[in-house]
């Protein structure tokens, strides 16, 4: 019993911890973290020191960056946070535009002045508005009176809190180029921090913050390879990835939990849930990544595609990161028109290449900490948006197919866009990435050229790389490779003589295998006991390559003399037995060849992966294994020749659709497989 109350006391607690958020309980956010007890604990904690200097004290603070990357989260816990130093309770207000907003003229006014005096007299507190950009927009002509007086009310509430100390407004937005620029300044807004989707390492740290409670916790090497595999997962998608999981080992555990929804009820013991490797790897097939709904266009290389591009995309940013390494560098000082920050980089190529749709969003994805401001055509359609892009510093700007988007505007247009990149000064850290297939546009190619930029051509995959590209379809280890598919249909002919084997060994007397059948001999007195074939009945054995016997290779002198008149003898003088020795005495052959062959002394300890492939496959005696290597060696030399990124794609494509049709059948694959190769290359 006093287990049982210990247990419960335990779990009250727990409780209670959850409710309360502070920073130990924000993961991937250590930067952030350090920035706001700078920015706001410590001077709430020595006031004195900057009445002394005539100094005001920090009095707000604004978030920005996509949905879910923890800006509600830590607004929270610096309520908490500013309770364990020491000020007492601190009261927390969180609105939203909508709660603010009323549909009588005036109302709203009076809400703002309302939370305002209140944050006053319950001080210190915390004022938080979420969806800063609903509440207060960019005042101009397109709004209404209701919104402009709802701004002015807002600037004036907050330049009031300067003889108000000990309360600290917040705003959260992930449209920050439409909140109204009066109040991004000192004294209203004195410090702006970007939220960006969490990296590799800070989603360990998110992953590692939920599951910190729990009693039996994944390890740490597999938490690594979870965070490898949510690339673009912000905090709420992670969080919502452990509930998923969650779900699947309950319904692992119990699979009668589905009997809940039909008015039964399952008891389930929330101690015995225990969440496996295979729960998290199924909740994520459930779950879409947020950044991908809101079409952010920043991703790693697929792991196909990485073989064909990773080396190109290793010179880009080497070169970027050898000319402007503070890009790389998140909450970098930087000392704005002191000194020259400003990058421009050309990419030459097409999107055959991959250009557009792998690399240039494999560049962002290294610069994630970044926000990042695309100039297409759908853009230029809200020129609020492009026209802001030099307000949130640090930044960078993509013009991807500037060629194509030049031809598309008009000459007001490209005059905007040439005097908007004109307004680019070298003291501003700005990174800009521009894409073209032909020529650079005109009036652009003074901002480029006679400046310092970084023009890179695209080139099409070498040979090499195109071989890497090829090899999981032959050689790799998934259900989908010809060598899986081989090595499978080879056991399936094994256990089917095994069991061939055990059926007929439930006899009494010797027998003599072959690859596909057994065959007994029967006692009698006409069967010749010559030294050679007591040799053969102890030294042939069933094989596991199916076809062929193997023999120890002490035998190799008596299997020698065993001709063909001495298994006619041992197996009798009919058609039917005269046949059966021919096809020993193949077998024989081969095996002897199997045993002769030499093998090279640099098979097992090659690094380099297509010579150790061309010794395992290339020279093997296997028929099988060397109808791979020869379509592996045809598909990159021949058909694959001189194929730029996107048809290397579509060939990748084809022949893996050849494989999961004709996958059953080997032999079938591979002569269906060259028929595709043979037709492919007379198209090109």
């Amino acid at each position: 019993m006093s287990s049982m109350k210990q247990q419960r006391s335990s779990e009250k607690l727990s409780r209670k911890s959850k409710q309360t958020t502070d920073f130990s309980k924000v993961g991937g956010l250590a930067n952030h973290i350090k920035i706001l007890r700078d920015t706001i604990i410590v001077p709430l904690l020595h006031n004195n020191v900057y009445s002394h200097f005539n100094i005001k004290t920090p009095r707000g603070i604004l978030f920005y960056g996509p949905p879910g990357t923890g800006k509600t989260l830590v607004a929270g816990a610096l309520a908490t946070e500013l309770n364990k130093e020491g000020f007492g309770k601190v009261s927390f207000y969180q609105r939203k535009g909508a709660d603010v907003l009323d549909k009588w003229v005036g109302e709203s006014e009076k809400k703002l002045r309302t939370l305002f005096e209140n944050a006053s007299k319950n001080r210190p507190s915390i004022i938080f508005f979420d969806e800063l950009d609903g509440l207060a927009p960019i005042r101009s002509v397109k709004n209404d009176h209701v919104h402009c007086s709802i701004v002015t009310t807002l600037l004036a509430l907050m330049d009031g809190l300067d003889s108000v100390p000990g309360v600290i407004v917040i705003g959260a937005t992930n449209r920050i180029e439409s909140v109204d620029p009066a109040l991004r300044r000192p004294g209203r807004f004195d410090r702006e921090l970007y939220f960006p989707l969490p990296s590799t390492e800070a989603r360990k740290e998110i992953l590692q913050v939920h599951m910190q409670t729990w009693r039996h916790r994944p390890s740490n090497q597999f938490i690594s390879e979870l965070a490898e595999m949510t690339t673009g997962f912000c905090g709420s998608d992670l969080q919502a990835l452990c509930a998923e999981a969650l779900l699947c080992a309950m319904k692992r555990q119990h699979p009668n939990i589905q009997k809940c929804l039909l008015g039964a009820r399952v008891k389930i013991e929330a101690g015995e849930i225990r969440i496996d490797d295979s729960d998290f790897i199924n909740a994520r097939k459930n779950l879409i990544p947020s950044s991908h709904k809101m079409g952010i266009r920043m991703r790693k290389l697929s792991p196909v595609i990485t073989p064909l591009l990773q080396k190109q995309l290793d010179m880009i940013l080497s070169r970027v990161n050898m000319l402007w390494p503070h890009f790389s560098m998140q909450f970098y000082k930087y000392l704005i028109g002191s000194e020259r920050y400003v990058g421009r980089v050309v990419l030459v190529g097409s999107n055959l290449q991959g250009l557009n749709a792998h690399l240039v969003p494999a560049i962002l994805q290294n610069y994630e900490h970044l926000p990042a401001t695309f100039l297409d055509a759908a853009t230029l359609q809200h020129r609020s948006l492009v026209a802001n892009f030099c307000k949130n510093l640090p930044s960078i700007l993509v013009i991807p197919r500037v060629d194509d988007l030049w031809s598309f505007l008009d000459a007001n247009e490209q005059t905007y866009i040439a005097s908007l990149l004109e307004e680019v000064h070298a003291g501003l850290p700005i990174l800009i990435i521009a894409t073209y297939e032909e020529e650079l546009p005109l009036m652009l190619q003074n901002f480029f050229y006679n400046n310092t930029t970084v023009v890179i051509n695209i080139e099409n995959p070498s040979d090499h790389e195109v071989e890497e590209f090829f090899i999981p379809l032959f050689f790799g280890d998934s259900p989908h490779s010809l060598s899986t598919i081989l090595s499978g249909c080879k056991q399936s002919c094994k256990r089917k003589s095994n069991e061939t084997l055990e059926t007929l060994n439930k006899g009494k007397g010797p027998r003599y295998v072959t690859s596909s059948k057994v065959y007994k001999l029967k006692p009698s007195g006409k069967i010749t006991k010559s030294r050679s074939n007591i040799a053969l009945k102890k030294t042939l054995r069933l094989s596991p390559d199916k076809d062929l016997i193997r023999c120890p290779s002490k035998h190799f002198d008596e299997l020698r003399a065993v001709n063909t008149e001495s298994l006619c003898t041992l197996c009798g003088t009919t058609e039917k037995k005269k046949r059966l020795s021919l096809i020993l005495t193949d077998l024989l052959q081969r095996s002897i060849r199997y045993f002769s062959r030499r093998r090279s002394p640099h098979e097992h300890t090659s690094s380099h992966r297509s010579i150790s492939l061309l010794q395992n496959y290339g020279d093997s005696s296997d028929i099988d294994k060397q109808k791979i290597y020869s379509l592996w060696r045809r598909t990159v030399m021949k058909t694959a020749k001189d194929m730029p990124l996107a048809h290397l794609e579509v060939l990748y494509d084809t022949i893996s659709a050849c494989i999961s049709i004709h996958k059953d059948d080997f032999q079938n694959l591979v002569k269906n497989l060259d028929d595709t190769l043979l037709e492919i290359e007379a198209t090109k």
